[in-house]
């Protein structure tokens, strides 16, 4: 999460609740552009794919 650090379970239960909290807010995305154009298109190709899937089967109904 935050930097890249893969926290085991000894780490996040000597923690307190808002430190876990803390650390968990830290590793959240939530400015589109920081995520990498790769991973952004591949969200979008999969929610294109899902719709796509979606509308077929509500058409045929």
């Amino acid at each position: 999460m935050a930097n890249g650090k893969t926290w085991n379970a000894e780490e996040l239960l000597a923690m307190t609740p808002n430190e876990r909290d803390e650390l968990v807010r830290s590793g959240l995305v939530t400015d589109i552009d920081e995520i990498p154009g790769e991973l952004l298109d591949l969200a979008k190709a999969d929610i294109r794919a899902h719709i796509a899937a979606n509308e077929a089967t509500t058409t045929e109904s």
